[in-house]
């Protein structure tokens, strides 16, 4: 009995499913070719169809559609100009970069938006996270002791200063 309705809700949410992944796909597929930038050569074109099919997606009845605008808004901002004909693309670079920040995965997005969206769960989340950095910031370990290589006991020894040693022609102010 699990199994059915476990059957019928997943048919319902592969459509939406299929649609996240096609984006992740596309992302991908674009950050393997920044990858290959030495192999591959990477037109202009190249770049226009990229950025056409990310402002081409429809996210009206996807799960998380404002992290996805969000997502290609941001792209956006990094789009190389058209005019040139070898652009800069080392900012795109960096914003298409994998970061558990700035998912790109269904699943991954479903945990990101769980763990740090919602208030009902992120409180939970955020509170271990923070306990987690305070543990590492804060060890209970003691610093070993650094032994320096000063040793005060030691005597210390003089070392002579010369003082009015100047002949007459060598040019000094004195």
């Amino acid at each position: 009995m699990t199994n059915l309705i476990l059957d019928i809700l997943s048919l319902g949410t592969k459509p939406l499913y299929e649609k996240q992944m096609r984006f992740h796909d596309t992302i991908t597929e674009f950050r393997n070719k920044l990858a290959r930038l030495e192999q591959v050569s990477l037109t202009v074109a190249g770049i226009d169809q990229f950025y056409n099919e990310l402002n081409n997606f429809d996210f009206r009845f996807v799960l998380f559609s404002e992290h996805y605008q969000k997502y290609i808004d941001n792209l956006n901002r990094f789009k190389p100009r058209t005019d040139d004909k070898n652009p800069d693309l080392t900012f795109l670079i960096i914003a298409l970069s994998e970061d558990k920040w700035k998912p790109t995965k269904p699943l991954d997005i479903l945990n990101y938006n769980i763990r740090y969206k919602y208030k009902l769960s992120s409180g939970f989340f955020i509170s271990r996270q923070k306990k987690q950095n305070h543990k590492k910031l804060n060890g209970t370990e003691e610093p070993a002791e650094h032994k320096s290589k000063f040793d005060s006991s030691k005597k210390w020894s003089r070392v002579p200063i010369k003082q009015d040693q100047c002949k007459p022609d060598c040019g000094c102010s004195k």
